[in-house]
């Protein structure tokens, strides 16, 4: 969770400054809306690839952990079943 926090924090102090920067230069406003719209939708893409790269790690590793628990509950299973035939 504190890796996408980062993740946040970054790219929102990256688009302000850089729509601060694009307030400050010397262009005209029509251009100046355009660049800061090309930014913020820049940025938003990389946030974008950000996260579903962390959701895809994240998903890797539930996936392993599940398949742990899971092949230790059948190997559990197992042994509870040879103890109760040996009975």
């Amino acid at each position: 969770m504190k890796t996408l926090k980062i993740i946040a924090s970054l790219a929102v102090g990256a688009t302000a400054g850089l729509v601060a920067g694009y307030l400050t230069a010397p262009n005209s406003g029509k251009k100046t809306r355009k660049k800061i719209v090309g930014e913020i939708d820049s940025q938003f893409k990389s946030l974008e690839e950000g996260l579903n790269n962390k959701m895809s790690e994240l998903k890797k590793d539930y996936n392993k952990q599940l398949n742990q628990v899971t092949d230790n509950g059948k190997y559990a299973l197992n042994k509870a079943k040879e103890m109760a035939s040996a009975n």
